[in-house]
């Protein structure tokens, strides 16, 4: 166009690293210091499954506090090498819109090709492990979730009913109580929940504990009232041998 100035070089290295991305405006601030030192790459080789790497870059992400959606896709853009950067460049100008869009054209690509009934019976399957903390069980879920392709993707609210039933059977009547109107939400709502159910069962062990030091001091009292009736009668024999 007339009048319109080229871009320079810059611009244009900075286009064709985040062509197929769609970024909002303005853009969100990148990471301080240097965490990209130990994050997960992936090169597209043996080795590293897209799906793993995924999880291991959720976690990562996670860690660093990432709130803003663009500044995750373009720390995610970071760490691909090789000819998974070159696949990426050559995908069509602003054709993924969000994290979600991100996964799926990776899945697609790269990702194992599975049987489509096998992710849905993967997540009907899908539990929390023992001793799991709950942020890491949300990581490992969404990921599961984003993986599923979109012609047989669960609907959000069947998604809200199967993270409910992989907690056990308190945890998942107290979640579907709270009607929670989307996934993000109840999974924000299970730190609560989990909270409320651990401070009721470290209330209800106080009162099992006084209950049974009560018990243990009524019990000794007893034991006491029993002694110093045995030391009377042993005192008044003393008395009446005396006596004799």
């Amino acid at each position: 166009m007339a009048g319109q100035q080229a871009p320079t070089k810059i611009e244009r290295i900075v286009a064709a690293r985040y062509g197929p991305l769609v970024f909002p405006i303005p853009l969100g601030a990148m990471l301080a210091g240097d965490y990209q030192e130990y994050m997960p790459k992936f090169p597209g080789t043996e080795g590293v499954t897209v799906e793993e790497h995924l999880e291991s870059f959720y976690i990562y992400a996670d860690n660093l506090d990432i709130n803003e959606e663009d500044v995750w896709m373009r720390v995610f853009i970071h760490r691909l090498d090789g000819g998974v950067r070159k696949w990426f460049r050559e995908l069509a100008p602003r054709s993924i819109a969000d994290i979600e869009a991100l996964d799926d054209v990776f899945l697609k690509h790269w990702g194992g090709k599975k049987d489509l009934l096998y992710y849905n019976t993967e997540l009907r399957n899908f539990q929390r492990e023992n001793g799991e903390l709950l942020s890491d069980f949300n990581i490992r879920f969404n990921i599961m979730y984003s993986r599923i392709p979109a012609k047989v993707k669960p609907t959000p609210t069947s998604a809200m009913l199967t993270y409910a039933n992989a907690f056990d059977s308190q945890l998942c009547l107290l979640l579907r109580e709270r009607r929670c109107i989307s996934l993000a939400d109840m999974q924000d709502a299970t730190f609560e929940v989990d909270s409320n159910i651990l401070a009721a069962e470290r209330l209800e062990g106080d009162v099992d504990r006084r209950r049974q030091g009560g018990e243990l001091s009524s019990s000794l009292d007893l034991k006491i009232d029993e002694l110093a009736r045995m030391i009377e009668l042993l005192a008044s024999e003393v008395s009446r041998l005396e006596v004799e």
